[in-house]
């Protein structure tokens, strides 16, 4: 979200310096949004090695997947063989899993469960061209490979960011364990009005494409999932405020559901704290 945060923030500069004489267009799109690659980078031998290191008794394997239109995707399954529940990590905008989620999976290794991560379409290891249509698509194609090659007895579909809407979506349609819900906005509409000063609102238009429209985190919670919900959000995250999270947890219609507010904590950083992985911790001993 950070380049987009980053667009908002210079229109707003633009539209102060300029008295609003001409006013300004943000334009919220998939070729304006969502980040990729030039060409898709195979993982490096050193990589695999660093994260081996990093998850010394987890077992990992690369996993490419090639999609209905032919195109791979690569990521790892990583085996805790004390383990039948599988976490599904759908990481941020721009996060590639070579370098910036070696942190992530480590942290992620301390619940204990198996995790299966792919690096999107059109970042990092996997080719194409993303949409948030062909997002989603790939995303159900993960999770039937991960049915039809490891048979998990649970599944939990956490999205970091950008990945929460992915995960969200997936879980409408499809029996899982539980949503984990990490630096999400609820829609891209209420995303747009906190990030807008109220004093320039007036004279800046926002298009929303219709597919970012439909991505719609708050519906899902409120109207088609009702299973385990986790919710994580930084108490000072200026990226996705924490008033949004609050919003998604306060309209879910699910019985069994948590916040969690990092505090003195941004976009960055929240599953590196140690209270935060703890209450993660019990919420999945409770499933």
């Amino acid at each position: 979200m950070r380049t987009l945060f980053n667009n908002i923030k210079s229109c707003i500069c633009v539209c102060a310096m300029l008295l609003v004489m001409s006013g300004c267009t943000v334009r919220i799109n998939e070729s304006t949004f969502i980040a990729s690659s030039d060409t898709p980078v195979a993982f490096s031998d050193e990589f695999t090695q660093e994260l081996r290191a990093a998850i010394p008794n987890g077992v990992i394997t690369q996993v490419n997947i090639q999609t209905s239109d032919l195109i791979t995707l690569s990521g790892f399954h990583i085996d805790n063989p004390s383990s039948q529940t599988t976490l599904v990590f759908f990481q941020g905008n721009g996060m590639k899993i070579e370098p910036y989620g070696k942190s992530a999976l480590r942290d992620l290794w301390s619940l204990g469960t198996d995790i299966f991560v792919l690096d999107r379409r059109g970042l990092g290891a996997s080719e194409g061209e993303p949409s948030i249509k062909s997002l989603i698509n790939d995303a159900q194609f993960q999770l039937d490979y991960l049915h039809q090659h490891y048979q998990p007895q649970k599944v939990i579909l956490h999205g970091y960011s950008l990945g929460s809407f992915i995960a969200a979506d997936l879980a409408k349609n499809n029996k899982i364990d539980a949503l984990v819900l990490h630096g999400s906005a609820t829609n891209a509409d209420d995303w747009v009005a906190e990030k807008t000063p109220w004093y320039i609102s007036p004279f800046m238009t926002v298009e929303i494409s219709e597919d970012f429209r439909n991505a719609d985190n708050l519906k899902v919670v409120s109207m088609h999932y009702n299973g385990p919900l986790l919710v994580i959000a930084g108490e000072k995250d200026e990226e996705v405020p924490a008033k949004l999270a609050e919003k998604l947890f306060a309209q879910s219609q699910s019985a069994n559901k948590q916040l969690i507010m990092v505090p003195n904590i941004g976009h960055q950083g929240m599953i590196e704290n140690k209270d935060t992985m703890t209450q993660y911790q019990k919420f999945l001993a409770n499933l």
